[in-house]
């Protein structure tokens, strides 16, 4: 084999940060590699789509499908119609899907359909929630796939543990890349983004909260509001909000759009400055796993409001907490935000996610493996 033809399957905010550093190494083997970037459309907000882009320096796809939102089913379905095409046409050497998004089962179920290899990024996750969808597609893409790239020791056990041990590897998380990557710039600007909000350091709780688990119900988005309200009479509160939570926070009514300035409404942020606003935060609150472990990596105390993490690693010395009511919010996240102990024992922790370096090892187990 003389070159390496590389699809790449991205479609939701997480898959383009986590890709972003990958993608600049296969870029930099340009007489090796050839790699079509196809990109889902299964976030369905195209501005923010363009400013990830742009702003992680990702070259534009060669494709968009623009699925857009829908059930489960009815988004891995059409996904899986367009990449089908797409892969017939192209015949990659290997398909690469990132993460655990209905677009990354689509693209792992569509390559192996085809006989094409798919090389699972981020693999061996496990919250053991069977409820969850990502505990779905994550399991799924793994059992599919001929070559997996594990973040952490732990999920490299987990595929051992399921028979896939001959088909791991372990090679850090890419997504420390990225931070590495960004950090000097969220250095740089990161005054300018706390003045933006009238923001002091240390000073303010971080909400990002996007999963239906979450955001689907009425009278739990309500006690959430409820909750945020009070913990904003005693320390600030900034909520970026994604469009899922915007729109379930709009049927609330008026009571979102109240004058409080303990809690502030803000639309959802590019990369540097949401690491910006969590570097500086005096905790997190959060249902998304990417920011649980980077809040893990700023030494910033996380507080999970789900009852299951895939990331077991950032539960260690209580740097992440797993929370299920919301009425037990206020009381935690104020004992949280202001343990000095705590985030000084946090900067003690062993970083179980690799040296940001594991784009590199990715590109050289792609090369072994297909040559």
């Amino acid at each position: 084999m003389t070159g390496i033809k590389i699809m790449l399957v991205v479609g939701a905010r997480p898959q383009f940060i986590k890709s972003a550093p990958l993608i600049q190494e296969l870029l930099a083997h340009k007489g090796l590699i050839t790699l079509d970037i196809i990109h889902s459309g299964q976030h369905y907000d195209r501005e923010m789509s363009r400013i990830f882009f742009r702003e992680l320096k990702i070259p534009d796809p060669k494709l968009n499908l623009r699925v857009g939102s829908g059930s489960h089913a009815e988004q891995t379905a059409a996904i899986m119609k367009g990449l089908e095409r797409a892969m017939k046409e192209a015949n990659p050497n290997i398909v690469l899907v990132p993460g655990d998004t209905n677009t990354t089962l689509a693209a792992a179920l569509t390559a192996s359909k085809l006989g094409l290899t798919v090389g699972h990024v981020e693999a061996g996750l496990r919250s053991r929630d069977p409820t969850m969808p990502e505990e779905i597609n994550r399991k799924l893409t793994d059992h599919c796939s001929a070559i997996l790239f594990a973040p952490t020791n732990t999920a490299l056990g987990n595929l051992r543990r399921e028979g896939l041990g001959e088909l791991a590897h372990m090679t850090g998380d890419t997504m420390v890349d990225s931070m590495r990557i960004a950090l000097p710039f969220v250095k740089h600007g990161e005054r300018a983004v706390l003045d933006r909000f009238g923001l002091r350091r240390r000073n303010y709780l971080l909400v990002t909260l996007h999963r239906p688990s979450n955001v689907d119900d009425l009278g739990r988005v309500r006690e959430i509001y409820n909750a945020l309200t009070e913990v904003g009479r005693k320390l600030r509160v900034i909520f970026p909000l994604h469009p899922r939570t915007a729109k379930a926070f709009a049927s609330l009514g008026p009571m979102t759009h109240s004058k409080d300035p303990g809690l502030t409404l803000i639309g959802p942020r590019g990369y540097i400055e949401n690491l910006s606003l969590l570097k500086n935060a005096s905790c997190l609150l959060t249902d998304s796993g990417g920011m649980q472990k980077e809040a893990f990596l700023f030494h910033v105390p996380c507080i999970t409001l789900r009852s299951t993490t895939e990331w077991p690693e950032t539960l260690v010395g209580k740097a992440n907490r797993l929370l299920v009511n919301p009425k037990e919010l206020p009381e935690t996240v104020l004992d949280v935000a202001y343990d000095d102990r705590l985030r000084k024992d946090m900067a003690g922790l062993r970083n179980p996610f690799g040296n940001g370096h594991s784009s590199p090892k990715i590109m050289d187990i792609i090369r072994k493996t297909l040559q």
